[in-house]
């Protein structure tokens, strides 16, 4: 199988300890109505998009550059993120992170770490302070586009695209890509993947894709 690129989620799957809203609200002292949305949610009496926009309120007034600043001291990484990305552009293959999640959050791991496209949702700020508005929410669909726009920059086929992502906003693009990986996965993904995998360490993924290559 010829593998051109790799479409990795961002929270539960790359950030392991929290998640990039979660983090925000944290930053912001609003944990305590952060976790009430989250009890919503989990109880399905939300949606989780419609929790993300209740989310987004709770930031408002926060500098995002006091949350850059902190990123490193607050937020624990899936281990061999590097090694990872390092091994795919030794095979020729593009990295690409893709998130629900605010895309502010989002390019600063792109600034850390050597990834080919960052797709996110869209968080208003203004004078470099989030408003507690979102402007465009990836979404699931949002994630498909994402997903379609990086393959007609660099003409890649999705046939030639694997997944990798642990909740439900993955699987609309878990069903475009040829091949997906669910990793740390929700119930919500189970019989939705080529293959499943639980660990700390993504380099663990490695012999998954070397056999794909392999195909």
């Amino acid at each position: 199988m010829k593998i051109k690129a790799v479409f990795f989620d961002l929270d539960g799957t790359i950030i392991r300890n929290t998640d990039s809203v979660r983090y925000l609200c944290i930053q912001n002292d609003r944990l305590s109505e952060f976790e009430k949305i989250e009890c919503l949610e989990d109880d399905n009496n939300i949606p989780w998009i419609e929790a993300d926009y209740l989310k987004a309120e709770l930031i408002k007034g926060l500098s995002f550059r006091d949350a850059d600043d902190k990123f490193d001291d607050n937020i624990e990484l899936i281990q061999n993120l590097e090694m990872v990305l390092t091994y795919l552009k030794e095979k020729g293959v593009k990295s690409v992170l893709i998130t629900a999640g605010p895309i502010q959050v989002a390019n600063i791991l792109g600034t850390k770490f050597d990834f080919d496209g960052i797709y996110g949702s869209q968080y208003e700020l203004k004078d470099q302070k989030f408003t507690g508005k979102i402007l465009s929410h990836l979404g699931s669909k949002g994630k498909v586009n994402g997903l379609n726009d990086f393959c007609a920059n660099n003409s890649i086929c999705l046939n030639q695209c694997v997944a990798i992502g642990d909740s439900e906003s993955d699987i609309d693009i878990f069903k475009k890509c040829s091949k997906s990986i669910a990793i740390n996965y929700s119930d919500a993904l189970k019989g939705k993947a080529s293959d499943y995998i639980i660990t700390d360490d993504l380099s663990d993924i490695i012999d998954i894709i070397e056999s794909w290559l392999a195909e």
